[in-house]
């Protein structure tokens, strides 16, 4: 027999809270070494210079700056794309890890599996949050910290942890308590986190390709386009939305969930306002996907493999624009949006203000 929690064990909060916590240790040693060791690792292999660009392309999408500022004094160094990378596929494997255990109970279902099996789907969950937590509190301390070594902009801190990691954060361990049973669940679980490895993945070698020169790196860049887009429809359409609408039509609505951030039992009526809301941006999350995802195999169907100096500029220009996870432009344009009617307010204020000291300062000479 293999040693392992039960499941009345991980049915309390406190239990999995330690263990959410304990993954999370788990993921900040090994993943601290492993990207460095990657990093190392990518200035001896012979694709990186052509994986280089389109990196730095998408850490520019997201909010890294293309010219050096405060924040970053050297702008964005070659290191820097280098850890970038790695996080890449550091990434793809935190969620196969996390995943493999899960898988299981899918296959089975719920009823049929073994006790070894159910703890092994909760604890691939637990693994998840744990990286979350990790990944939260790392890309906070890199965001809010004065003269941090590798600094991350706001704007990647919002994406990440703000539009992402919530939802594992907030509904987790509510729905390993009160919906563990439900195949929805499994099945959302299992294919979002199958899905991000497998998508970063892809997305991680598409940055090797020489779609300039080769022709068959070309069409295999089209391919990934087509596979990802496709990959991202079932998982976050065909798969989400009906899951969430049936989990809302039946018992969320008539249960008590655990607010587990607060550490209370709240009233159904309140605790729904929380779902809904997680719900509501992850799923805004998944439609900004979608959209970016079909943009992005809207532009490079019809394209064809570039022949000219012109051709190859043009192509290496798209290369650049889609070079990142869907959500970044849309999402940095909104949180821009903020930023300037902030900025603007702000401006108003002060005309506002230096009008009045000026009205004052003539009222005391007359």
């Amino acid at each position: 027999m293999i040693p392992h929690p039960t499941l009345d064990q991980l049915a309390t909060v406190p239990f999995m809270l330690i263990t959410a916590l304990i993954f999370a240790v788990f993921w900040s040693v090994t993943i601290e070494l492993s990207r460095r060791k990657i990093s190392i690792s990518l200035t001896n292999a012979t694709w990186w210079p052509a994986a280089l660009s389109p990196t730095t392309a998408m850490m520019q999408n997201f909010g890294f700056p293309k010219e050096p500022n405060k924040t970053f004094p050297k702008g964005v160094t070659e290191p820097m794309v280098r850890d970038f990378y790695a996080d890449l596929i550091i990434i793809c494997l935190a969620h196969a890890i996390c995943v493999s255990p899960m898988i299981p109970v899918v296959i089975f279902g719920w009823d049929q599996s073994s006790e070894l099996v159910k703890v092994c789907f909760i604890l691939g969950t637990l693994g998840d949050v744990g990286f979350d937590i990790y990944d939260a509190i790392s890309t906070s301390l890199r965001t809010f910290s004065k003269n941090h070594p590798s600094p991350t902009p706001i704007e990647f801190w919002f994406i990440l942890v703000c539009m992402h990691h919530t939802t594992a954060l907030l509904l987790v361990l509510p729905l390993n308590m009160f919906y563990v049973h439900r195949s929805e669940y499994h099945q959302t679980a299992v294919s979002l986190l199958l899905a991000a490895s497998l998508c970063y993945l892809a997305g991680a070698y598409k940055f090797t390709l020489n779609v300039f020169d080769k022709k068959k790196d070309f069409y295999l860049y089209k391919i990934i386009v087509l596979f990802q887009l496709a990959v991202i429809l079932y998982t976050r359409v065909l798969l989400w939305f009906p899951s969430v609408l049936s989990l809302l039509s039946t018992e969320i609505t008539t249960s008590c969930l655990l607010c587990f951030h607060l550490f209370l039992i709240v009233s159904d009526h309140c605790i729904l306002h929380v779902f809904l809301s997680v719900i509501t941006i992850f799923s805004l999350f998944n439609v900004i996907l979608v959209v970016d995802a079909l943009g992005a195999a809207v532009k490079w169907m019809p394209r064809k493999f570039p022949k000219s100096k012109d051709e190859k500029t043009a192509t290496e220009v798209l290369v650049r624009r889609t070079s990142a996870t869907a959500m970044a432009a849309p999402s940095l344009e909104l949180i821009r949006m903020l930023q300037t009617k902030r900025k603007f307010k702000g401006a108003v204020h002060s005309v506002i203000l230096a009008n009045r000291l000026s009205s004052q300062s003539s009222e005391k000479e007359d």
